[in-house]
């Protein structure tokens, strides 16, 4: 069962984020474990945080890392875009605002 954590964002912002573990990302992005990894390493995904040493240090993402992987996603699946063409577009897409 995938475990969720909410936590402030920041004092002023009042937001709240949801994180969610490894495995509950996967399962709503429709990837498996090993593509995350791959794209982890190619630093295309991050995670939002690290959680406490008492349950394990697992990393925990953000929505902002379930968009990204749906990006990357299409860009592989649909788009048949290979691994450096995805950094290529990914750092541009930085570069707009949203």
């Amino acid at each position: 069962m995938a475990r969720r954590n909410t936590h402030s964002r920041g004092p002023r912002s009042g937001r709240q984020i949801t994180l969610v573990t490894r495995s509950a990302l996967c399962v709503l992005s429709g990837i498996s474990e090993r593509r995350l990894a791959i794209w982890e390493r190619e630093e295309f995904i991050v995670p939002a945080v690290v959680s406490q040493a008492d349950t394990g240090g697992e990393p925990l993402y953000d929505r902002d890392a379930l968009r990204r992987v749906r990006v990357i996603r299409t860009l592989e699946e649909e788009l048949d875009v290979n691994l450096p063409g995805i950094g290529v577009i990914l750092n541009l897409l930085e570069q707009f605002p949203r």
